[in-house]
């Protein structure tokens, strides 16, 4: 780049910043492109996505020559890539084999230069016969950077890529039949960064932060180093031809009177063009029609009632089935359908409980349809870290991922980018509930400055149409750890940017979307933003000691740090890199991280300090020894904390009202092959701890609790059914023999955990030769004394045996953590793994994925393992 010339968009002049940060005139607000309907004939909507003929080509000029561009553009040669949209940079590039694999080994450092250079993004397409009427262009994705140009005359400026923008064209197209040239010039946000003049009382603020772009593309956080600066088109550009008279807006919202039995459906929505009527059908979840109507012509704005009596309640998967019904809307111009809108969405009753009722203690739990839902996940980032094109099929197996771990929420974290539609209707219909932060990463913002205000507020509400017709939507949230942030860098006083989180966010909410909750940020709650009594908190338990921690009031991101399985660990790190010559794990000096140096570069810096208790497992010598210490010790820390948080009071406090009604981990999956906190890696192989969490989630859960004093066996029904079984209790030593045993019948009311049995009549229980056993309704639980480096394991000898497509599994002795494999085959899933297993118990296991896998390997750490054959 020219030092002497700024970029035509990468100026400080106050007409930019009045033009950049507002809209200009030809520009509309558009609530989102899901539901409209594709046009078939005559008056009705024509809506083509525009997909084929793109090209992009890299720019080196400061000041691009926008004629020429569009001249080269009607037909590209040399210089040009053809491309297929929606497609970043970085996604052409590496299908061209001009950048190597950013995933693998440090090539991710050998791409970020395409962040720092402009790039121009092209494609012709012929003007429909309907284009006389007005015409659109929507943009579903722009990142971020953006001036549209339409047969060489500019159509919009664009600086926000948490936006779907719009643009009127009618007048630019060409005449019907003929070609148009758009031209999409994406200018460098890194360079725009570096020559942002910062106002002086924003000084000390990143530079990013007062770029509308995805937060962590600017640093290594989710895993590529130095940064994943992403540019281009990652949404559907579509050329919208409505008729006379279209939709805008639908906005569908449910209220439900105090015994469930009748619910009153609110529509309201807007329209352009000329006046039309609106004829509505409302189907119920068995698709039956229930309702029907016509409302008036109108100049804009439609509003009508629905009465539904005797309503299928939308619910978390986990409590009941996720009923949608469906409103079908058409709107009618001179008795013809000039538009119509398909709506699903569900009806429940959400109620936020902050205190205890009797007691007034702190609280932060969620009733739905009148019951205490125990809300249990993870916090979800963007699938892939390359791009920010959504990858429809990894997502949806994330999903399914999601609820083999017994998940019914879970948290879109505010420093990635907000998915699309078809995420938000597959959680509608799973009965997945969504914690929504809007984005506005770590710390402060340049809140206060008027037109970054401006933009936050557009953002932000456009943000709320989109999304509050989505049954799955729990609440609101302002950002991610924002007042902690402030809070966590010693400042006093009130920070910078508070006004987005306590005036324009709930002011925006209260208009837009009044019945959901708000909360101001997350963490935020108490004395502190990060507060374990209340509010919501995040786990830093790795590196402070947090007071009254145990048992937070709600736990909105709680993890530790561990490794990919071995299989996914080659797939992006060299022989070498993945174990050198002769390398030694022992920790020899205070501090020392015990993996090699490049386990350190996939990671997260100080990632090492957030590991679990490795220090209760045997030193490892291999590198698949030392991803089962990392991935055991996370997975137990996950066991104990989530065991705790459902059990709802400290460790030997009085057993009653429970404190914590919520558990979600950081995080659920990884947006690069990273060592850290997920438990589902980049390969969507799950992780070690992904089975600890999937049994500490089981709606009936049996635990162990031990304090100073005492050893106590605990149940926890978060299921819908009062549960009633025999608790029996067995101290037993590791060859299977029973030296003491209790019993007691037991019931459990829904919501209700309660500390059952107490170990204290077997007597003194040997810390390294045996172990507690508990069965009940199905269900067993193990109660290991000591950690694992000191216990005396006999040999076990592990049996197994194919039972149609799953694998039977016994053991002689106790056998410590058995494990399977697929052997030749990455991503593999069981409905079960890592267990301890007792002598004389079976288990049956079922292969999930991949469903072809011939060979499994059934090992433990006190056994040889065998082979098994599927049939």
């Amino acid at each position: 780049m020219q030092r002497g010339h700024k970029p035509e968009y990468v100026t400080q002049s106050a007409a930019f910043r009045k033009e950049r940060f507002g809209v200009l005139l030809l520009i509309v607000i558009w609530s989102g492109f899901s539901g409209v309907a594709l046009a078939e004939e005559g008056g009705k909507r024509l809506y083509t996505p525009l997909k084929d003929g793109w090209h992009i080509k890299q720019l080196e000029a400061d000041k691009p020559d926008i004629r020429r561009l569009t001249e080269e553009a009607s037909s590209p040669g040399r210089g040009w890539l053809p491309a297929s949209m929606p497609g970043q940079v970085h996604d052409i590039l590496l299908e061209h084999g001009l950048i190597p694999d950013p995933h693998f080994g440090k090539n991710a450092a050998q791409s970020a230069w395409v962040g720092e250079k402009d790039w121009a993004y092209a494609c012709t397409f012929p003007t429909p016969r309907e284009a006389s009427r007005t015409a659109f262009l929507r943009f579903g994705g722009l990142d971020t950077l953006a001036a549209v140009y339409l047969n060489g005359v500019r159509i919009g400026r664009f600086d926000n890529m948490f936006m779907e923008h719009s643009a009127e064209v009618s007048e630019y197209l060409s005449e019907p039949g003929k070609s148009n040239v758009l031209l999409i010039i994406f200018y460098s946000p890194l360079r725009y960064l570096e020559e942002l003049a910062v106002p002086e009382p924003y000084q000390g603020l990143p530079k990013y932060k007062f770029l509308r772009k995805c937060h962590s593309d600017f640093g290594s956080y989710l895993g590529a180093r130095p940064h994943s600066v992403k540019i281009g088109i990652f949404r559907d550009v579509i050329l919208d031809i409505p008729g006379t008279s279209w939709l805008e807006d639908v906005w569908v919202r449910s209220s439900l009177s105090e015994d469930l039995k009748q619910a009153e459906v609110i529509v309201e929505s807007e329209a352009s063009g000329e006046m039309a009527q609106l004829e509505w059908t409302l189907l119920n979840p068995a698709e039956e029609r229930i309702g029907r109507g016509m409302v008036p012509s109108s100049a804009g704005r439609f509003v009508f009632r629905a009465t539904v009596s005797e309503p299928m309640l939308w619910w978390p998967w986990t409590h009941g089935s996720p009923h949608l019904y469906r409103l079908h809307l058409h709107l009618i111009k001179d008795n013809e359908v000039v538009d119509s809108r398909s709506i699903a969405f569900g009806i429940r009753d959400v109620k936020p409980v902050f205190s205890d009722p009797e007691t007034g203690a702190k609280r932060f739990r969620f009733d739905i349809n009148g019951q205490p839902v125990f809300l249990q996940g993870a916090n979800w980032v963007p699938p892939e870290g390359m791009s920010h094109c959504w990858p429809q099929e990894r997502a949806s197996r994330l999903l399914d991922l999601a609820v083999l771990g017994r998940m019914n929420i879970l948290r879109v974290w505010a420093e990635g980018h907000v998915p699309p539609q078809e995420f938000y209707d597959e959680c509608d219909r799973r009965g997945i509930l969504i914690w929504q932060d809007f984005m506005f990463g770590y710390g402060e913002h340049p809140g206060g400055l008027p037109e970054f205000d401006r933009a936050s507020r557009t953002e932000i509400e456009g943000m709320i149409r989109r999304l509050r017709n989505h049954a799955c939507l729990l609440l609101w949230c302002g950002g991610n750890e924002n007042h902690m942030g402030w809070d966590f860098a010693g400042a006093k006083g009130d920070f910078t940017g508070k006004g987005l989180f306590h005036e324009i966010m709930p002011d925006a909410c209260r208009k837009l979307d009044p019945s959901r909750i708000f909360h101001p940020s997350s963490p935020y709650g108490g004395p502190v933003p990060n507060w374990p009594l209340e509010g919501d908190w995040h786990d830093y338990t790795t590196l402070t000691f947090a007071p009254e921690a145990s048992v937070p009031t709600f736990g909105s991101e709680v993890g530790r740090a561990s490794a990919p399985s071995l299989t996914s660990m080659q797939l992006f790190l060299s022989p070498e890199d993945l174990w050198p010559e002769a390398y030694d794990p022992a920790v020899r000096s205070p501090g020392q991280p015990a993996w090699p140096p490049m386990w350190q570069y996939r990671s997260v810096n100080g990632s090492w300090d957030k590991v679990g208790p490795v220090e209760k497992f045997c030193d490892p010598k291999s590198p698949d020894e030392l991803i089962r210490v990392l991935g055991t010790a996370h997975g137990e820390y996950l066991r104990d904390r989530v065991e705790r948080a459902r059990r709802g009071v400290p460790d030997g406090a009085p057993a009653g009202r429970r404190r914590c009604w919520g558990n979600m981990v950081w995080r659920l999956n990884d947006s690069w092959p990273i060592l850290y906190w997920s438990v589902i890696d980049y390969y969507l192989e799950p992780k070690i701890p992904f089975y600890f969490l999937r049994r500490a989630y089981d709606p009936v859960l049996l635990s162990f609790e031990r304090s100073p004093d005492r050893i106590a066996v605990w149940i926890v029904n978060d299921s819908q059914d009062e549960v009633s079984s025999r608790l029996m209790l067995r101290r037993v030593d590791f060859h299977g023999k029973v030296l003491g045993a209790l019993e007691r019948e037991i019931t459990v009311k829904p919501g209700q955990a309660e500390r059952c049995l107490e170990a204290t009549p077997l007597g003194p229980v040997s810390l390294r030769r045996e172990f507690l056993y508990a069965e009940f309704a199905g269900r067993s639980a193990v109660s290991l004394l000591h950690g694992e480096r000191w216990l005396h394991l006999p040999p076990a000898r592990i049996t197994a045996r194919t039972v149609g497509n799953k694998i039977e599994i016994s053991t002689d002795v106790f056998a410590r953590q058995v494990s399977l494999f697929a052997e030749g085959a990455a991503g593999a899933c069981f409905d079960d793994n890592y267990f301890d297993l007792c002598p004389g118990e079976t288990r049956i296991i079922q292969v999930l994925y991949p469903a072809d896998v011939q060979r499994i390997r059934v090992q433990a750490l006190n056994s040889e393992g065998v082979v098994v054959q599927k049939n």
